[in-house]
């Protein structure tokens, strides 16, 4: 596998990672949200909110640390100042979904 092979690759683990938590935050904001737990979890607010946010800085972790093996793997190659913006926007994009989600996951916990 050549090296912009397994960067393409790397790029799709980050768009995973993510893909993961969304789906991880909104299925907690949907628990919190539903009648059946809701009294559970809001009873139990702090375990849910620093698991929620200790999860969010895993993902974050990753996600940079990929982005990283990313941009070393592709040291040799110049991409054009376009393409290296959208790539840099995009990694950024990536966290705020986490870090968004995760917000918005712990202000529905609060709300409720």
């Amino acid at each position: 596998m050549d090296d912009r092979a397994l960067a393409d690759r790397l790029v799709t683990y980050a768009d995973a990672s993510v893909a993961v938590f969304f789906l991880g935050a909104a299925g907690v904001s949907n628990a919190i949200m539903s009648a059946d737990t809701h009294c559970s979890l809001v009873n139990g607010f702090r375990p849910v909110s620093v698991g929620l946010l200790i999860f969010a800085s895993i993902i974050s972790f990753i996600l940079i640390t990929l982005r990283r093996w990313q941009l070393d793997l592709l040291a040799g190659t110049r991409g054009s100042k376009k393409s290296e913006t959208y790539s840099r926007r995009l990694h950024v994009v990536r966290l705020v979904i986490v870090w968004g989600s995760a917000i918005l996951a712990d202000g529905f916990r609060l709300a409720a």
